[in-house]
Order: C-alpha cells, then sequence, then structure tokens
C-alpha cells in the first residue's frame, strides 16, 4: 500500500477535473524509477517527477499505475494530449480503474473530445450510479456538446455539487434556456450568490434573449460589482440586444460622462445609430473609436460594414484600405477589402484580396467563402465550384458553402442545365441538415418545388420561411402564390397585405 499512501499525502492535486483527489488501486511491484518520482512529486518538482514516471512506463509498460500516475502529473502540468494517451493506457491495462477514468473523461471535456468524455462517464455511472461527481462532469460536457437534456438532468441531480461549482450552475441555467425552461432558468440564476457569479449570470440571461432578467440581475449589483464602467457596458449591450436603441445609447452617454468613453462603448454607440437610421453619427462615432484606439482592428472592419450598408462604396474601400494597411499581416482586413471590391464589382482585385485572406489564415472559412462567391460572380465557374467543394470539406459544419454553391448552380439551372438544378436542390437540403434555421434554402426549394408544379410541397417550404422569418416580404409574397394556385384566396390575401406591409416598411 505503499505507493497509494504516498500518492495521497501528495497536496498537488489533479486541479482541471472535476473529481476527488488520487484514489489509486492497489499497485503492483514499483520500480525505482516510480519511487524516485513519488518524492519528487511530494516536494512540487514535477518536471522532474515527468521524467522518472516516463521511466517508470518504459521500464514496465504493463504497470497501470506507473501509466496511471505518469497521465495525471503530466495533467498537472497541463500537458493534456500525452496526458489522455497515458490515461488510455492505464485504462487499457485496468479497465476498472474509475478514477482513471474520470480523470481521462475531464481531459476529454476540456480537449473538446464530448463523445469519447461521455462515453468513459457512463462506463463510470453504470458500475456507480450515484457518483455525484461524474454526474457534475457528464452535465458538463452535456452542455458544452449542446446535450442540454442531458446537462440538465445530470447537473439538476447533483444540487449539492452545483453549489459548490458556480460554473456548473451557470451551464445548468443555460441548458434550461435552451429547454424553453425560462422560470427554471431564472430560478438557478436568483441561487448565485457572489457579484462576479451574479454578473456572469447576467451575460447568460442576456445571450438567451431573457432582457427582463438580465436588467433585475444588473440592477442587484448596483451597490456591488467593483467595476462600475464594465456593469454600465453590460447594461447598454442589453438594451441593444432588446431593441432598445434609445436607452442604449442613454446608458452609454452617462457613462461617457462619467468619464467612462472607450472605444468599444463608442463602436456600440455607432451601431445604436445606425439602427435609428442616423448614418452620419454612425460613421462619426467610429471614427472616434478608432482615433481613441487606433490599434483596435474591430473599429475599421465595422466601419466598413457601416459605410457599406450605407451604400457608400467608395468611402467604405477607402477605409478598407487603410485597414488592409494598417494591419497587414489580419486575414479579416483583406476579406473585408475584397467584400468591398466585390460589391463593386472590381472583380479581379476581390480575387486578389479573398486570396490573400486565404494565404494568411486557412483556417478562416470567410477568406475562402468570399473567393469562391466572387469567382462565381466573375464568371469563373469552375474555379468557382472547386473552393465551395474545398470548403465544405474543410469546414464540413458551414453551411453557407453549400448553400452558396446552391445559389450559383440554380442560376446555371436558369439557361436550362437540369444536372445544375438537380445538384442545387441536393445541396440546399445538406445545408438544411447543418443548419435548419437557413430560411433561404426552403425558400429556394419552395421555388423549385413550385417550378415542378409541386404546389403543396412548395407550400411547405413557403410556411418554413414564414416560421423562421416572419419578416420576409418575398416569404409572404410566395405564401401568396401558393394559396392562390391552391385556391385559398382569403390566406392569399392575407399573406399579400403582409407582403405589402413589410415591402413598405422596408422601404422606408
Amino acid at each position: 500500500m505503499r505507493f497509494k499512501h504516498r500518492l495521497l499525502g501528495i497536496s498537488l492535486l489533479f486541479a482541471h477535473a472535476i473529481a476527488p483527489p488520487w484514489v489509486f488501486t492497489q499497485p503492483s511491484s514499483a520500480t525505482s524509477h516510480l519511487e524516485r518520482g513519488l518524492d519528487l512529486a511530494q516536494a512540487g518538482q514535477l518536471s522532474d517527477t515527468e521524467i522518472e514516471l516516463r521511466k517508470a512506463t518504459k521500464s514496465e509498460p504493463e504497470n497501470a499505475e506507473a501509466w496511471n500516475a505518469f497521465g495525471t502529473v503530466l495533467a498537472m502540468q497541463r500537458k493534456l494530449a500525452e496526458s489522455t494517451e497515458a490515461l488510455r493506457q492505464a485504462i487499457k491495462l485496468e479497465p476498472t480503474n474509475l478514477t482513471a477514468r474520470r480523470y481521462l473523461a475531464a481531459n476529454l471535456w476540456q480537449l473538446h473530445q464530448y463523445p469519447e468524455a461521455k462515453i468513459n462517464l457512463r462506463i463510470i455511472l453504470r458500475t456507480r450510479p450515484d457518483d455525484a461527481a461524474a454526474k457534475l462532469l457528464l452535465g458538463m460536457v452535456s452542455e458544452n456538446s449542446g446535450d442540454y437534456a442531458t446537462a440538465a438532468k445530470m447537473l439538476s441531480s447533483v444540487p449539492e455539487e452545483v453549489r459548490k461549482k458556480p460554473e456548473s450552475a451557470l451551464a445548468l441555467a443555460r441548458s434550461y434556456y435552451h429547454l424553453l425552461q425560462k422560470e427554471k432558468a431564472r430560478t438557478t440564476l436568483s441561487q448565485l450568490s457572489t457579484a462576479t457569479e451574479v454578473f456572469l449570470g447576467a451575460q447568460i440571461a442576456d445571450e438567451m434573449q431573457d432582457f427582463e432578467t438580465a436588467r433585475q440581475l444588473l440592477a442587484s449589483l448596483k451597490t456591488t460589482f467593483p467595476d462600475h464602467a464594465k456593469l454600465e457596458s453590460t447594461r447598454a449591450l442589453v438594451e441593444y440586444h432588446s431593441g432598445q436603441f434609445a436607452e442604449c445609447r442613454e446608458v452609454l452617454q452617462r457613462s461617457f460622462e462619467s468619464g467612462n468613453k472607450t472605444a468599444s462603448a463608442l463602436n456600440l454607440q455607432a451601431w445604436c445609430f445606425q439602427k435609428q437610421g442616423k448614418q452620419r453619427e454612425a460613421v462619426d462615432s467610429l471614427k472616434q473609436a478608432i482615433d481613441l484606439a487606433p490599434t483596435e482592428q474591430s473599429n475599421y472592419l465595422d466601419l466598413t460594414k457601416i459605410l457599406m450598408a450605407q451604400n457608400s462604396l467608395p468611402r467604405a474601400l477607402e477605409v478598407a484600405r487603410r485597414t488592409v494597411n494598417t494591419f497587414p499581416n489580419s486575414a479579416a482586413a483583406f476579406a473585408s477589402q475584397g467584400l468591398v471590391e466585390a460589391g463593386m464589382s472590381q472583380f479581379t482585385d476581390a480575387i486578389r484580396s479573398y486570396s490573400r485572406a486565404v494565404q494568411i489564415d486557412p483556417s478562416r472559412p470567410d477568406g475562402l467563402l468570399g473567393l469562391a462567391q466572387t469567382q462565381a460572380g466573375a464568371g469563373l465557374t469552375k474555379e468557382a465550384g472547386d473552393n465551395f467543394e474545398a470548403g465544405s470539406k474543410k469546414f464540413p459544419k458551414d453551411a453557407r458553402f453549400k448553400m452558396s454553391y446552391a445559389i450559383v448552380l440554380l442560376k446555371q439551372a436558369d439557361n436550362g442545365d437540369a444536372q445544375a438544378e438537380s445538384r442545387a436542390k441536393q445541396l440546399l437540403r445538406e445545408a438544411l441538415a447543418i443548419d435548419p434555421s437557413l430560411s433561404d434554402a426552403y425558400y429556394q426549394l419552395g421555388n423549385l418545388a413550385l417550378k415542378q408544379d409541386q404546389v403543396a410541397e412548395a407550400e411547405k417550404y413557403f410556411q418554413q420561411v414564414a416560421k423562421l422569418d416572419a419578416n420576409n416580404a418575398q416569404g409572404h409574397f410566395a405564401l401568396a402564390r401558393v394559396y392562390r394556385r391552391l385556391g385559398r384566396a382569403e390566406d392569399a390575401a392575407r399573406e399579400m397585405k403582409l407582403y405589402e406591409q413589410l415591402k413598405g416598411a422596408n422601404s422606408q
């Protein structure tokens, strides 16, 4: 038992895991390297401990305890990938070692390898159904992976553990919001204690569009939150997100008068002005933000966006070029410049800008997507298709590549290319499988169904458009067409009225 007792005496814990302290199974005969490693670990010399334990695993590769200790020490040093492999080896040699599985699951959680983390946690819970630490970690893994039902079930089953870990309470609240259980989410947030926790809870409520709760939580911090400027900027964000642009500006103005005029606050004020149709003020506010923080790229990019939204393309191009000159190694800057150039039909320049964006940072999908779209606009159909296909493979969860390619193919289909139409339909369905909220994909599928005289199917697609985007004027117009063909005059008149109202509002 010497190995086990020595480990229990080490004060260094597996800090990143939600798990109890060291607990090991009965050790096998320890090598001199393993014993020396324990001495070094007890003295807090983790680097030297790692060297000795690495030697121990090499001299006794079938020693599960050596692999377990090695994996845990590596995790203490944040060497999670190598630690994970060591813990996998420990479990391979000793499948019943549930503590090693818990540590492995904690590693996998931090490495965003959620499916494997879940498998290990469920193995633990099959053996120990009341293992609170495993339930807590499974809840956190599930919330991070979007399995909100499992997250809520697991986290709510261990209230004592959740109270000890504020981050798990926040995860539980977010899960309830996603499950449309708003009152349970609010109750969970109301049980937060410290000012920092309440502040994070307000941000989650804002994120989940529960603006009333966000305002209440922020108001409760008025005298206790240490960073008043941060509190006020968050209040302003809540008002902006809720569409209360005048109120947002009032909060910002009070903050400015208190001497808290920051570039980020000026940026938010600019977007408030833009939403209110005050175009000149929006531009002026962003110019102030740039003057105040000339090294913050986001202000340049947002100024370009606002100028494009105002259809001031020459001015937008001027700012985009200034952004590229200021940030010559920024993929976002070149992509922004490419977007403006494409909007001005300067396709050769746009292709050059997007190509540079892809060269600087191949991991960003926007550069490759913009390049493909611009090539399509320039009539380089093959090159565009190749890049759309490449983007779909490289970024399989980004539905924009399939959606954009489908639009290009539909234009080809208008010229009599039946094969392009069939491929476009397939891409639209694949895009919806990735992102079911793409109203434009439903709209295009509805048009294709109408074209083939499949009126009932077209109705389903257009109804989905109206459900996802009630302010989509074209969606209501399409529904009116469908209802007329189905002989439903009253429904057609209703949709046509909505279309006229939205068309008028958009025009205004």
